[in-house]
């Protein structure tokens, strides 16, 4: 702690926080110490502690904490509980004191902000693991931290490629982040970091690549009054899929595409009495093998489409194809979809008011994906749907763990809400961040309606019920994509 008890450190610090230069970050010389400006506040802190001091804390998170793994859409890793809970792991205790009596004046002094308590936990990232897009910002979170232990010789220091960085984004003008990637700042032993928690401060934990240590923290926030940058967040509406109504010129002969199966009086009732019970159904080889596998074909190695990232970033995070640039078979698949002969048969299928007399506005968003490592899509998204829906998911290519998708019942998104403006299931204004954590994975849990495993040349019809929504899993770089990326052709339907 000699560094923060500096003067000139302090009010160099000082200067530099207020100053909030626009261009090049501060650094100052003697001390290592960096601050940027930009895209948010944050600053680099080196040796926090006295040498030797870290190895004794991985000691005992390694030897004394419970650990806890953390799986949602948004992340996975494992967490202790927070530290004020942590009486037997004397060194976190102390250091938790720390932060209390020493850090959080001296953050006072250094921001100019209030800061009331402090809520502090362990996190250990392993390979694979990961923390997607978020901005910290709920309630009175004033200063987010992280202080980074990797006291192992020769890994004092992490580079790029071992994963695991802080990963700092840039937003739009509606305060979305985008990509690419503003700024990795990799994990180094003894480093303290801490930022500003705004409507702009959006970052992630980069996935962790090497299987030689794990990436160890300790992480939390300084609290103060309601953070001002809760209220305008809390409103920020994301962007949606845009509906258009069946193409009545477009007319695909449905024999020379489909499988003949499909096209029977008798599988359409089997598979309408299925949707009924099941409210979804995956229909195996849907297209003729020949068009599939031209289809793929032209998908992998036509480098006339032209692709696009679909952001923001902390909503998703996969590529769709320009419609525009679509030809051949792929142009055909995508044409079927909207045609009025795919509304017919999917009224055929469901027993929906998709065509025919009782049809009276019917309508239909199709987009083809192109899935590769990192991408992703995360809970409140857009994807919640505001009215009832029928989902057709369709691989290509198809990889297992890639292009996940898991439907959930209307509650978890409530709560997602509930978490986003402020509110708290338990009541307690101080919930901890395992806290909250823990109630979201149990509702998470308990609320799995479906979950769609990539098939090649399998349909998947999923009927929700409004409110429901989807997520599609993060795209590990452990999963094995040799063949390519995978491509899904997902429309949604409404009558």
């Amino acid at each position: 702690m000699a560094l923060i008890r500096k003067k000139d450190v302090t009010q160099w610090l000082q200067t530099a926080w207020s100053t909030k230069q626009a261009t090049q970050p501060a650094h100052d010389d003697k001390t290592g110490a960096q601050i940027y400006s930009e895209p948010f506040q944050i600053c680099l802190l080196p040796e926090l502690l006295t040498q030797g001091r870290t190895q004794a804390l991985v000691h005992e998170m390694i030897n004394k904490v419970h650990w806890s793994r953390k799986q949602m859409d948004l992340y996975e890793f494992y967490q202790s509980t927070d530290l004020s809970n942590m009486a037997e792991c004397h060194l976190l205790t102390n250091f938790l004191q720390l932060l209390r009596k020493q850090v959080r004046p001296w953050l006072e002094e250094v921001t100019g902000l209030k800061l009331d308590y402090v809520s502090a936990s362990c996190s250990m990232y392993t390979c694979g693991d990961y923390l997607l897009v978020h901005d910290d910002l709920l309630k009175d979170r004033q200063i987010a931290f992280i202080y980074y232990l990797s006291p192992w010789e020769g890994a004092e220091e992490w580079n790029e490629e071992q994963g695991g960085c802080l990963e700092i984004f840039s937003s739009d003008e509606q305060c979305f982040p985008q990509f690419p990637v503003q700024r990795k700042i990799a994990p180094k032993n003894n480093q303290f970091a801490f930022f500003k928690v705004g409507a702009r401060s959006f970052h992630q934990v980069g996935e962790v690549t090497t299987f030689d240590y794990p990436r160890l923290t300790i992480n939390g926030w300084f609290h103060g009054a309601t953070n001002e940058a809760f209220v305008a967040d809390s409103s920020r509406a994301f962007p949606r899929l845009s509906y258009l109504q069946p193409d009545i010129n477009n007319r695909p002969k449905l024999g020379l595409l489909l499988n003949d199966v499909y096209l029977k009086a008798a599988t359409c009732r089997s598979i309408q009495k299925r949707i009924e019970e099941n409210s979804e159904i995956c229909l195996y080889e849907f297209f003729k093998r020949e068009k599939f596998e031209l289809a793929r074909a032209q998908l992998l190695n036509d480098e006339t489409l032209s692709w696009r990232r679909q952001g923001p970033a902390n909503a998703h995070n996969y590529e769709v194809l320009d419609l525009s640039t679509a030809k051949g078979t792929v142009e055909e698949l995508l044409q079927l979809f909207r045609s009025n002969a795919m509304f017919h048969l999917l009224r055929d299928f469901t027993d929906l008011d998709l065509y025919g007399v009782d049809a009276i506005t019917p309508t239909c968003s199709v987009e083809l994906q192109r899935w590769s490592h990192g991408n992703y899509t995360v809970l409140g998204d857009g994807l919640v749907s505001e009215d009832n829906t029928l989902d057709l998911v369709y691989y290509l290519n198809a990889a297992e763990g890639a292009a996940v998708i898991t439907y959930l019942s209307p509650e978890v998104e409530q709560r997602s809400a509930a978490v986003e403006n402020g509110q708290n299931v338990s009541g307690d204004a101080e919930q901890t961040l395992d806290e909250e954590m823990e109630e979201e994975e149990e509702c998470h849990d308990d609320s799995v309606l479906l979950t769609i495993t990539p098939v090649d040349n399998a349909l998947n019809i999923v009927y929700r019920c409004e409110g429901t929504t989807k997520f599609t899993k993060y795209v590990s770089r452990n999963t094995p994509l040799d063949k390519g990326p995978v491509f899904v052709i997902s429309c949604s339907y409404k009558e």
